[in-house]
């Protein structure tokens, strides 16, 4: 006899809600084809990365910074504006999670980053995975 899960008893601990949509962690994964996402983030999408980061492990005991396999650094760039700037490489294993927590944080600019994550990826604005030729990149 197999089960299937209701609406009320789905495992919430890999679905990445945005506000179109739910979105498995594994097609997050799938979209990012086994590599590490890399970004350079600036001003309050500094602020909303550390934030997310900073919580280490949640209460999904999910955690989105795995020391020697995702990196985050501040560092300044070396133009002429020295503008802080905090590069980071993030895994498959935890960029799900990051997008997850950005999304739970619910002020504009974490939702704007997380958006912005996905549609780099080629998600489009219903969080359908449509490749990035689709959303417009490539």
């Amino acid at each position: 006899m197999t089960e299937t899960a209701t609406e009320d008893e789905k495992d919430d601990t890999e679905i990445v809600v945005t506000m179109a949509a739910e979105i498995p962690y594994e097609l997050i994964r799938k979209a990012m084809a086994g590599k590490h996402y890399p970004m350079e983030l600036v001003g309050e999408d500094i602020e909303a990365c550390i934030k997310a980061v900073n919580q280490g492990i949640d209460s999904r005991l999910q955690v989105c910074n795995v020391s020697g396999v995702d990196e985050y650094k501040v560092t300044r760039r070396t133009d002429v504006l020295k503008q802080k700037i905090l590069k980071c490489r993030v895994s498959p294993a935890s960029l799900p999670v990051l997008l997850r927590r950005l999304f739970e944080e619910a002020d504009e600019a974490s939702e704007q980053l997380a958006d912005d994550i996905l549609m780099t990826l080629g998600f489009d604005n219903h969080g359908q995975l449509v490749g990035r030729e689709a959303v417009g990149l490539d």
